[in-house]
């Protein structure tokens, strides 16, 4: 027996000197060394995943909800001349960036009635921590996501973050579209008049022309100027009035709005217990190392 454990001794000092005299790692070595802790080694894993195991278990769920909204177009003014052009409300990475806005964070909680305070309410902490936008890659397109407690609570608070969107860009929005209207309006109102004007010259010129004593020269002369000018004016409006009615399409001017209804995953998306078992098996396997090797070298002090 005590020739085994001066053998023992003298491996276990081979096995040391191995990697303290080269300064260099001798794999044979190190596997010497954690098949004499495996049990240790081991045990760390076991607890680490069973650790693991247990945060998965107590850390709430959370479930994400996603929508993709489209950017509306307004019409906006043109800067050399007074017709309009059909114009993103705001540029997909703006919009993106809006919604990570305090402020918009702020209309949010308020529409689903949480308090502004992040420590009054974790729902509170969760929305502004989750509340995401990203741009859709060459499109007018951003997706819209946001975490809750439940399914039903990441739905609502998806809707309310998309409709405060919508909102902002419907207040933009609504000035232009008024103005264009006006526009049109009055190119309406403007074209009634010079038909009825023109009209009204066509009916004088015709009585003048079926009179008797028939009509005077240089009032028909003035008569048919006038007409000419009335033709003009209604060519005028007409080509004015054709650019702003395919401007006012829904193909060329419409709002913000949702293309993708809020999708809700039946399961959480946090926490994954896979991710949390990889993360305890990492940690698990490093501390159980770094003990074998504290082990082994406490056991080396000890034996001479």
């Amino acid at each position: 027996m005590p020739n085994n454990a001066s053998k023992n001794a003298l491996n276990h000092n081979t096995d040391s000197a191995l990697i303290d005299d080269t300064g260099l790692i001798d794999l044979a070595a190190i596997w010497k060394i954690f098949k004499r802790n495996w049990i240790v080694f081991v045990s760390c894993i076991v607890l680490a995943l069973a650790i693991a195991t247990a945060l998965w278990l107590f850390v709430p769920s959370q479930w994400q909800a996603s929508a993709t909204l489209q950017i509306g177009q307004m019409p906006l003014p043109s800067a050399s001349s007074s017709f309009f052009t059909p114009t993103l409300i705001e540029l997909p990475p703006q919009a993106a960036e809006r919604v990570l806005q305090r402020d918009t964070e702020n209309k949010v909680l308020t529409a689903v009635g949480l308090p502004l305070d992040d420590n009054a309410d974790n729902r509170t902490r969760l929305l502004r921590k989750s509340l995401k936008a990203i741009v859709v890659k060459n499109t007018n397109f951003v997706q819209i996501s946001v975490a809750a407690f439940s399914p039903k609570d990441a739905k609502t608070y998806l809707d309310a973050a998309a409709q405060t969107l919508i909102e902002l860009h419907n207040q933009r929005m609504a000035p232009l579209v008024k103005n264009l209207d006006q526009r049109l309006d009055n190119n309406a109102r403007q074209m009634t008049e010079a038909k009825a004007e023109r009209g009204r010259l066509e009916t004088a010129l015709a009585s003048a022309n079926e009179s008797k004593s028939g009509a005077q020269f240089a009032p028909s002369v003035i008569a048919i100027n006038l007409l000419a000018k009335q033709d003009e004016q209604i060519r005028n409006l007409t080509a004015e009035r054709a650019p702003m009615i395919d401007l006012r399409t829904p193909t060329n001017t419409f709002p913000t709005s949702v293309i993708d209804s809020a999708f809700v995953p039946d399961s959480p998306y946090f926490p994954k217990l896979p991710l949390f078992l990889i993360v305890g098996l990492i940690l698990g396997g490093a501390f159980g190392a770094l003990l074998a090797l504290y082990r082994d070298r406490q056991r080396e002090e000890i034996l001479p």
